[in-house]
């Protein structure tokens, strides 16, 4: 590859503006500087980390882009762990079919209702009735015994509760298998109930998932705050496209606020008896109930569940239209920042 060409391929880790001002200067004085052998590895390096830096520069003198990016890091930070969280969903074990399952654990000692009475790809529940003259504290252990077979790592029956007619009386125990967690419990109330409940644990590639998409989503926030002020500040339409990039911006907190919420609440939960909630699971929740936990404070739309995700949607498109609407005057410069001297 020739120098000119080579140059030309690592100038695309500058900004669009540098490359249209100084482009044809940075090749010319590199081609020049590094003689029919091309330049050495640590031009390129150098003219690399230049651009890449200059991507991450603001326009010089102005506070508001400061608060901007701030604003837009946050943001894409949120997004970004929500997406990794939607990533890392897929990571979780499947729970198996809670029929046969409980079949096994059951065994003869109940018979179970035709239809599970709860089945998610992460979560299912059975329901059943013990056999007339079956104890439940023998049916949960044999049970217990089935299992343990069967290669799930079974806790000890643990018989708890009264006849109080409102906490009655219990058996059960816990299983663990290929990342499925199980909890058997047989009452003893008057419909001689058997519960199965079923669901995943998280799996350890989740919270690297969700942290590595909001590292990437900080960056890219901030990379497209960077270049959205630039395109502001030598538009035609300075202010119009700036009102609505800010309008954008200021959609985008409540959902990203109710992320965060869920990225502080859930993510460190390592309760092994529930299925905790996933992060990106709160664009589903209305932000009164993510952020307040109160869905009765303001009008009823603000407990919708829809209501993160127009946001979202809204925002992005504030954004997008601003971008658009910032289309460079006739005579406009856009401020750039000196050329690094050690290149051109």
């Amino acid at each position: 590859m020739r120098a000119s060409d080579s140059s030309s391929v690592l100038l695309a880790a500058y900004p669009a503006r540098l490359r249209r001002r100084h482009g044809a200067e940075l090749i010319t004085t590199m081609a020049e500087a590094a003689g029919p052998t091309g330049p050495t590895r640590a031009d390129r390096w150098h003219l690399v980390l230049d651009g890449l830096r200059e991507r991450f520069r603001l326009p010089p003198g102005r506070p508001l882009a400061v608060v901007a990016a701030v604003l837009a890091l946050l943001v894409g930070g949120a997004i970004g762990a929500a997406a990794g969280s939607w990533a890392g969903m897929w990571t979780y074990p499947k729970v198996p079919a809670p029929g046969p399952v409980a079949s096994q654990a059951i065994g003869s000692d109940a018979t179970l209702e035709a239809d599970p009475a709860h089945q998610e790809r992460f979560w299912s529940s059975s329901l059943g009735r013990l056999s007339p003259g079956v104890d439940a504290v023998e049916a949960a252990g044999r049970a217990r015994d089935r299992l343990t077979a069967a290669g799930w790592k079974t806790t000890s029956v643990d018989v708890s509760g009264g006849t109080d007619g409102i906490h009655f009386r219990s058996a059960a125990f816990y299983a663990e298998k290929s990342g499925v967690h199980l909890t058997l419990i047989a009452y003893y109330s008057d419909d001689r109930l058997v519960e199965i409940d079923g669901w995943s644990l998280r799996p350890p590639t989740y919270v690297p998932f969700v942290l590595g998409g909001m590292v990437l989503g900080l960056l890219a926030g901030w990379l497209a705050a960077a270049a959205l002020t630039y395109r502001i500040a030598g538009a035609r339409r300075r202010r119009t496209s700036a009102v609505t990039a800010g309008s954008g911006l200021a959609l985008l907190l409540l959902p990203a606020a109710s992320i965060y919420k869920y990225l502080i609440q859930y993510l460190p939960n390592q309760e092994s008896y529930g299925l905790n909630e996933f992060v990106h699971r709160a664009l589903a929740s209305s932000p009164a109930r993510s952020l307040a936990d109160n869905p009765n404070i303001g009008p009823i739309w603000m407990d919708s569940p829809w209501l993160n995700k127009a946001l979202v949607i809204a925002g992005l498109v504030a954004v997008a239209a601003a971008a658009i609407i910032a289309r460079p005057g006739r005579g406009s410069q856009e401020p750039v920042q000196p050329v690094d001297p050690q290149i051109a």
